[in-house]
């Protein structure tokens, strides 16, 4: 496993079409992907890492207003599931993917911060 780095931060929002809008009109940031069918959307400014936005969902334990969520993108998210757990992490629920984008897998640190590690499908 070879961590990538730490290209998004995202949050869980009860409205997605307002939040886009807040993040848009008052933060100046450009929307650079939406996809409405996946509850999702990303942002960013001219320089650095993206800010997604979640819509809140039932099944999800993470709540809008909790928390923002820095994912950690690896090549391989089989191994690095494998030796996150090995070092103390503490993985929750399933691997969840979305199909041709992304798998993601939420864990938990040694401190208690849900964090999520990311393996990008999408070919360039």
């Amino acid at each position: 496993m070879q961590t990538q780095g730490i290209f998004l931060s995202w949050i869980v929002v009860k409205d997605l079409p307002k939040a886009i809008k807040f993040y848009t009109e008052v933060a100046g940031l450009q929307l650079k992907e939406y996809h409405e069918q996946f509850g999702w959307a990303e942002l960013s400014g001219p320089n650095g890492s993206s800010l997604g936005i979640g819509q809140e969902n039932n099944d999800d334990p993470i709540k809008a207003g909790q928390n923002a969520v820095v994912t950690i993108t690896v090549d391989n998210i089989e191994e690095a599931k494998t030796h996150f757990a090995k070092k103390g992490a503490h993985l929750i629920g399933e691997t969840i993917e979305i199909p041709g984008h992304v798998k993601l897998q939420t864990f938990i640190d040694t401190d208690g911060n849900k964090l999520q590690l990311v393996e990008n499908l999408m070919v360039d």
